[in-house]
């Protein structure tokens, strides 16, 4: 709430103009105008913004020219993060009682019978060259044999992972849900764990309100609105055959609050912490 009262007053405020250079980079260092540094890789422009990967998170954004006064292309080198204890253990090849292939419907995905069974690949979201990715990475897009990205579809599972697809997500979630929105509905996200009862997966995901406001507030706002997409909890309830999102940690403790109380959480931030939540959709799955 916070953040979107401060987008309000951007609004009426006087916008910055940026003289920088704007053409494509594949890697370097912008400075904003509140003087924070970003680290990017594969640098575009859209109209007024630039598309690029954080390189410390490995995730697409974008911003506003005018919230950029300086770009320096160079090298850059980023020291990998330690894998999660909770991955070493729970991301193993798990397809869930799927058969390999794509599921194009829900009813599809119920019935766990593959509407087909193409040759696919698993690419990067971003990027020039939207690179192969390995079993590792958690969000995607995939390719036919064609090159067309797979799209319209309900869920994949290829060698032997389960992936939901993010439109099937939001097309399928609680009534409750309606105000999230992704940049990409067309990639797919890795289920981490499941059981009888649920199957979970994170998703970047945003407030559309929120991010609305944002861009719409030019400079500042748009320094601001790169960081509004995180990622979120998504639950497939198997027996109201819908996806529940955790918008907010509050919103996390009411789904969890019926289920396992001793898994409520203290919210001291706006998001929960994720390697709690994780630990608790293990135990109730």
């Amino acid at each position: 709430m916070r953040t979107i009262s401060f987008l309000i007053c951007i609004l009426f405020s006087q916008m910055a103009f940026s003289q920088i250079e704007k053409k494509n980079m594949r890697s370097g260092e912008m400075t904003l105008i509140n003087n924070d540094k970003v680290l990017f890789k594969d640098l575009t422009w859209k109209n007024d913004k630039a598309a690029y990967i954080n390189a410390n998170t490995n995730q697409p954004e974008e911003l506003f020219d005018a919230s950029i006064i300086k770009i320096e292309e160079k090298e850059i080198t980023i020291v990998a993060p330690v894998a999660q204890k909770f991955e070493e253990k729970t991301m193993k090849k798990e397809n869930f009682g799927y058969p390999e292939g794509v599921y194009k419907t829900k009813q599809d995905f119920i019935s766990k019978t593959p509407s087909s069974n193409p040759k696919i690949s698993k690419r990067g979201l971003y990027g020039f060259d939207k690179p192969l990715l390995g079993d590792d990475e958690t969000i995607c897009f995939f390719f036919d044999m064609k090159e067309s990205k797979l799209k319209n579809v309900f869920a994949v599972v290829h060698n032997g992972f389960l992936y939901f697809n993010v439109k099937a997500i939001l097309e399928n979630r609680n009534k409750t849900d309606r105000a999230q929105d992704s940049d990409n509905p067309n990639s797919f996200a890795k289920v981490f764990l499941g059981g009888e009862n649920y199957l979970y997966t994170e998703v970047p995901l945003a407030n559309v309100w929120a991010k609305a406001l944002a861009y719409n507030a030019g400079a500042a706002g748009g320094a601001i609105a790169g960081t509004l997409t995180t990622g979120k909890g998504v639950v497939w309830d198997y027996k109201n055959q819908e996806f529940n999102i955790f918008k907010n940690c509050d919103d996390y403790n009411d789904f969890i609050r019926e289920r396992s109380r001793t898994d409520v959480l203290k919210c001291v931030n706006q998001q929960p912490n994720y390697d709690f939540v994780r630990d608790a959709m293990n135990r109730i799955k």
